[in-house]
């Protein structure tokens, strides 16, 4: 497994030195250390530096206590507690998670909703895209186009004339 140096870990992982300070404080992602006092070294893997990327990418959109809310769900039911290899949803209702199923259809659940009281619902909704366009098998997604909707042929469609 190849270790990084903090050094390189904040330019890898595109983030800060207070950032990783934080992340390890809070217990999200812990580094390795080598070495002896004064002269130790702190050591990040491929792995980590991914979650942090992971991690950043989530806080434009959520705060770090919804965030550790969600990886105390996952180490909860053993489904490791890991972002940067999960398929979130984050929309006006808050954070679902599409769980690769072994039947047809993935399965969707609310993770996070406004007020954070919502953690661990499934969601009872038919999802018509299928694996691949989740991007959830392995390969490349569909190349048919998406439909996209004209909202405003669609307002003169349904008013009553």
């Amino acid at each position: 497994m190849d270790w990084f140096p903090r050094r390189h870990a904040v330019v890898l992982a595109r983030s800060s030195p207070g950032r990783l300070a934080y992340l390890e404080k809070t217990g999200i992602i812990v580094p390795q250390r080598v070495g002896d006092s004064p002269r130790t070294e702190v050591l990040y893997s491929w792995e980590q530096i991914l979650e942090i990327r992971a991690i950043s990418r989530l806080r434009l959109h959520l705060s770090f206590q919804t965030i550790r809310k969600i990886l105390q769900y996952f180490d909860d039911h053993g489904v490791g507690r890991t972002l940067r290899d999960k398929h979130l949803i984050i929309n006006h209702h808050g954070v679902s998670w599409v769980q690769p199923g072994t039947a047809v259809a993935p399965q969707v659940i609310h993770l996070v909703g406004h007020g954070c009281s919502f953690m661990g619902q499934f969601v009872l909704m038919p999802v018509e895209a299928n694996a691949s366009e989740l991007g959830l098998a392995t390969g490349l997604a569909s190349s048919a186009a998406p439909k996209v909707v004209d909202i405003e042929h669609f307002r003169q469609k349904v008013r009553p004339r």
